[in-house]
Order: C-alpha cells, then structure tokens, then sequence
C-alpha cells in the first residue's frame, strides 16, 4: 500500500497544477457549460487529497481509473472551446 500512496503522490503534483491551470482557464471563459466543468474539475482536484488522507483507499482501480477520469476531463475542456 505504500507504494501505491509514492506513486499517487508523484502523479498527483503534475495533474494537480495543470488542472488547476484549465479551471482558470474555464472560469475566464464564458462558456455555457461552464459550471458543470468547474465541478466535474474540483472534485478531480479534491479526489487525491481524500485518498491521501486515507478516506478512501488507494487501490489499483484507482490508479487506472484517475487517469482516464483526467483525460476524458481534459478531452471535455478542449472539445467544448
């Protein structure tokens, strides 16, 4: 379980910063779906820390999962602009 926590928190700080780049990015805009992105983005950015604090356990579904969740985030974000 250890290394599962060194990994998540090494993939973490890159996707923590580069999402919060896109949610700024979505604030400034004025886009009509704007509100639903913004969620969809903070409880992205909030799922790491409750794993971190032990809320909910870090497993290896999570770690295949939380990729694809950012990626079809991302694809999300660039689709609609």
């Amino acid at each position: 379980m250890m290394i599962i926590r060194i990994l998540l928190l090494g993939f973490s700080a890159a996707v923590f910063t580069f999402l919060i780049y896109r949610l700024l990015q979505i604030y400034r805009s004025g886009h009509p779906q704007r509100s639903m992105q913004l969620t969809i983005g903070v409880i992205l950015l909030l799922l790491p820390a409750v794993v971190i604090v032990g809320f909910i356990k870090p497993t290896w579904h999570y770690l295949l999962f939380y990729p694809v969740a950012i990626s079809l985030f991302l694809y999300l974000v660039r689709s609609n602009q």
